[in-house]
């Protein structure tokens, strides 16, 4: 349970005279300033009630001078102030300001300290396509949380983090996820459907965050699913159609066919200084190139498609008093924009009941599945990613092999033969493309069980349990017909790939709540224990019988590194909080929690966290009381410390023999390489966070400003022992880094009024980090296996680039230009000359803006995003301006030195090509029209019907990009074959290579209830 300030804002409309009866009007909102849903309001001495919609607006037939009864709390109609309602309080000697605190029944893990939570509410989500994962939806609308797609392919999530969060090893710090008391993983986010969720709440400063322990070191996301309004039986129905279209790269103009051609011959004519040719390029004559130009075609016209996206959402909700029950079932499909592949089709189901067993007795129990099939193309760096064909096939080359007469050209079965000769790799990708089966499902079940009783006045106690389930299925197929099986002589192949995974967690509590007099005290003691378990298969096999025919038993070989794999985790923890107020004014919030987990040394695995949060608010102070500018003015700070153990690797605190592997024909064991450290323990992080929440101008100005300050130190770092040593490794914690910034988050209602409201929002996050200490007291560390060559610095930032940088154009001499390590320009490319270039991945400006308008029933809502301060590799650049590749390239690849005195863009041509150097990398700041969406609702047209609300609209999501980058800035995984979220080393945003791009999508819908 927790104690929820809430203020109440009503405009009473007043009849002819004092004492006739008007239409009294107003808004519930929260803590954080949203509308409040289901709050009673009664006239006093009368039965006469209603109960706040889903906006928190209410209207009930009341007279001046009447009692308005919320929850317990009396308010007075009056005629002072223009009808504002004020608090009669027996003991006051004059009415108050309208503000009450409502005491609702909820676990601590469900509502922590009102420090630093910012909540984003459903409205907020319905912009976005709900194929759309949530944690991309919640980008650029809640300060401090940075959430970068993965990638524009159907089903993908995003790589996010809160406040910078980092490691020094690689790899993401996500925040956990907890959908109505369930913990759930990054992973799992596309498994909720965005329709089922009424509110998200993203808890980021300490003395929240140690309520959830180890779990909620990164941050914690809430989202609370939509629940009946009391006294009503509601049937809602939504449905949306649409066209998705796959977005040009930003600042990537390919050749065209004429265009290639004649780059080919013109770089066929270079010579070195002696005149001996460079053997770049191609010769060809003017009637070679006029001849081989009218085939001229975009490979992007052959390999992507309009693909189709659809929607379906139904709810039932009804609540009666004492029992709330809430059903949903979805349906979404989006076919992305790939020729040869259905994208991602999900199937989602929910159902939430909460009853009143007796009036000291609560249960509530929430289920959801889902069903997801998800089929999308290779992502890698080579020949077998679409995306790789697109932007590097000569548009010279036909799609089809052609015969004599220029037909295309057909094999023994008819069917038409894809030309393998548009790249240098002589392959055909829409072969493999056409001839491979290759799909991944999910099945999801989670939910969470509750039992609440009040044991006696004033002390409640929970028990809450909380399960995931997750089964991954996947199949990947090589048809025996195709290219790919007859070059490598396998007569097709077959791999498959099956996971079941288990978490549960298992939560106990017990509260003290009570106030005396202006006074309120809550105290609480919990238990949790936590189990993560997962089981995986793995099983190849080749030579099937025909295209047909793919289930294993049918392979004649069955490879040896077919497999099965186990693992378990278990944590347990205690937490004690304690929560006082006074007044509604002043605030002071504790938590402590001792946390233990198996995956520590044997000598380290319990460690000790807490947390302490301090409020004030300023606006209830006498001299603001009253003011009609100052609404709201609270003044927040906190500190305290979490534990992190998401970096130490599985096992890792045993010293364990390797069993696969055979010595002489027998079996046989070896150690694995890893020496247990009995001290290994957790990451700590210790956060300070200062802020300010206000609302001005009777809240037509709201907003929050903070400071935060993070310091995490004891990484897992992975050290190499002395070859006398036995050459093993070992984990040890070590180093240190300081992550800080400023948060600020506006909204502005320009107009209100009864027919046209105009409200604009931003918020901007300013990002520094600094490594404070590495392991060993190194001066430079390189980050071990990531896709780039990073390194941290000490003192310095971490994850910087570290390359040779990159000088220019020599206009005389035309040869590329390079700084040694000593600062000395250089015409000789050296890779010793490599330095940490003080530039890396993290941006350090993000933040989102938009509005929201209506007007007559018109409603427009448009929402953008943005970054800035961040670096990316460009790979995908590099390949396009290579001149020794004979596949297609950008246009101002032809911009190249040619004489003394040229402004080249690009060097003279040389065999040895391009080098890896701070030429190709970019800034990868840009601007991201998100969303654009138009609606009306015929409420008028319905009122007095069956239907209660009926709206239609149109949609856009992601407009534009603006951008001085070549390529997708927006790319959290350059290519997921090469480098994922799990690989060590994985920096996200490091760079770019041939991932599925950005796909436009336009739809129309429409929501109705009944």
């Amino acid at each position: 349970m927790r104690r929820r300030i809430t203020s109440l804002g009503l405009l009473a409309f007043l009849g002819l005279g004092s004492i006739a009866f008007a239409q009294i009007t107003g808004v519930v909102n929260d803590a954080d300033n949203f509308p409040e849903a289901d709050v009673q309001v009664t006239i006093k001495g009368t039965d006469k009630s209603v109960f706040t919609d889903a906006d928190g607006k209410f209207d009930i037939d009341a007279k001046i001078g009447d009692i308005l009864v919320v929850n317990g709390k009396e308010f007075k109609v009056t005629s002072n102030t223009l009808g504002t309602l004020r608090y009669t309080d027996a003991k006051a000697t004059k009415e108050s300001t309208v503000d009450l605190g409502e005491v609702v029944v909820k676990s601590i893990f469900n509502a922590p300290s009102k420090s630093g939570v910012t909540t984003v509410k459903a409205k907020d989500l319905e912009q976005m396509n709900p194929s759309v994962s949530i944690d991309q939806m919640i980008g650029g609308k809640v300060a401090g949380l940075s959430s970068q797609a993965m990638s524009g392919a159907p089903g993908a999530t995003a790589n996010v983090t809160i406040r910078g969060a980092i490691g020094l090893n690689g790899g993401v710090k996500s925040p956990l996820y907890v959908v109505d008391g369930t913990y759930m993983s990054a992973s799992d986010v596309n498994a909720i459907n965005p329709s089922d969720i009424e509110e998200v709440k993203v808890l980021k400063d300490a003395s929240q965050l140690a309520i959830f322990g180890s779990r909620g070191a990164n941050g914690v996301i809430i989202m609370k699913t939509k629940t009946a309004k009391r006294g009503e039986a509601t049937i809602t129905y939504s449905a949306r159609i649409g066209v998705n279209q796959m977005m040009d790269l930003p600042n990537i103009h390919l050749m065209n066919a004429n265009q290639l051609l004649n780059y080919q011959n013109d770089l066929s004519k270079l010579t070195d200084a002696n005149g001996n040719s460079l053997k770049l390029g191609v010769a060809r004559t003017a009637d070679q190139i006029a001849d081989l130009s009218q085939y001229n075609h975009k490979w992007s016209d052959n390999l992507y498609k309009n693909g189709l996206t659809a929607s379906h959402f139904v709810s039932i909700s009804k609540n009666d008093g004492d029992t709330s029950t809430n059903f949903s079932v979805g349906y979404d499909k989006n076919e992305g924009a790939v020729q040869y592949y259905d994208g991602m089709q999900r199937i989602t189901s929910s159902l939430n009941i909460t009853s009143k067993a007796k009036e000291w007795l609560r249960y509530g129990v929430n289920l959801n599945g889902s069903y997801a099939s998800i089929n999308t193309p290779r992502d890698r760096v080579n020949v077998q990613s679409p995306f790789y064909n697109v932007l590097l096939n000569r548009p010279y080359v036909p799609f089809y092999q052609l015969d004599a007469n220029g037909n295309p050209a057909l094999d023994a079965d008819g069917n038409k033969i894809y030309n393998s000769g548009a790249n240098s790799g002589g392959y055909a990708v829409a072969d493999e493309m056409e001839k491979t089966d290759a799909e991944t499902r999910y099945l999801r079940i989670y939910g969470t069980g509750f039992l609440e009783a009040d044991l006696w006045k004033n002390v409640t106690a929970r028990s809450t349990i909380g399960a995931t389930y997750n089964r991954v299925q996947s199949e990947n197929f090589l048809r025996p017909s195709s290219s790919l099986a007859v070059l490598l002589g396998n007569g097709g192949s077959k791999t498959d790939t099956s996971s079941d995974r288990f978490d549960y967690n298992w939560r106990n509590e017990v509260s003290y709540e009570n106030s005396f007099g202006k006074h309120h005290l809550r105290v609480t003691a919990a238990s949790e224990y936590i189990n993560q378990s997962l089981y995986s298969l793995s099983l190849y096999g080749n030579q099937f019988p025909n295209d047909y025919l793919s289930t294993q038993n049918l392979a004649v070989n069955i490879g040896q590194d077919s497999n099965t794999q186990r693992w378990r985790i278990t944590k347990f923890g205690y937490l004690g909080a304690a929560s006082y107020d006074f007044n509604n004014k002043y605030f002071v919030d504790a938590y402590v929690r001792r946390d233990g987990t198996s995956l520590a040394g044997q000598d380290a695995k319990f460690g000790t966290f807490w947390g302490a949060s301090l409020g004030w608010n300023i606006a209830k102070e006498n001299f603001l009381k009253d003011s009609k500018i100052v609404n709201n003015l609270t003044v927040k700070g906190s500190y305290g410390e979490v534990g992190d153990d998401s970096a130490i690797a599985r096992y890792a605190n045993m010293t364990l023999l390797q069993l696969d592997t055979t010595y002489n024909g027998q079996a046989s064991a070896f150690p694995d390489g890893n020496l247990s450290n009995p001290k290994t323990t957790w990451e700590t992080n210790r956060k300070l966070n200062v802020g300010l929440d206000f609302g001005l101008l009777n809240n037509r100005l709201t907003g929050s400003f903070a400071y935060f300050h993070d310091q995490r130190s004891n990484f897992i770092f992975n050290q190499y022992l002395s070859s006398e040593a036995g050459g093993f490794t070992t984990y040890i914690n070590a180093g240190k880094l300081t992550t800080s910034g400023l948060e600020l988050e506006l909204n502005y209602d320009v107009v209100r009024s009864k027919n046209f409201d105009l409200s604009v929002y931003g918020n901007v996050t300013s990002l520094k980090y600094k490594v404070n200490k590495l392991a060993d007291n190194q001066d430079m560390l390189l980050v071990n296996n990531s896709y780039e060559s990073l390194a941290h610095v000490q003192g310095g930032k971490p994850y910087q680039f570290y390359m040779v940088r990159y000088a220019g154009v020599d206009s005389s001499t035309g040869k590329d230009l390079y700084l040694d390590k000593n600062g000395n320009v250089t015409d000789t490319y050296d890779g010793g000359d490599a330095v940490a270039t003080n530039k890396t991945p993290l941006p350090d400006l993000m933040g989102g803006f938009g509005l929201n308008a209506k007007f007559y029933g018109f409603d427009i809502n448009a929402d953008f995003t943005y970054s800035a301060g961040g670096y990316m590799y460009n790979n995908t650049y590099q390949y396009l301006t290579d001149p020794t590749s004979l596949n297609n390239h950008v246009v101002e690849a032809a911009n190249y030195w040619k004489g003394n005195g040229d402004n080249a863009q690009f060097a003279t041509p040389i065999p040895s090509g391009t080098e890896y150097s701070t030429k190709f990398l970019e800034k990868s700041d840009y601007i991201s029209f998100r969303s654009l969406s138009l609606g009306y609702s015929f409420n008028n047209l319905v009122k007095g019907t069956f239907v209660k609300n009926l709206r239609m609209y149109a949609q856009v999501q992601n407009l534009a990009l603006w951008t001085k980058y070549h390529g997708n800035p927006i790319a959290g995984t350059g290519s997921s074959e090469s480098s994922t979220t799990s690989s060590a080393g994985y920096v996200s945003n490091s760079f770019t290579a041939f991932s599925y791009p950005l796909v436009r999508s336009y739809s129309i819908g429409f929501n109705v209830s009944f």
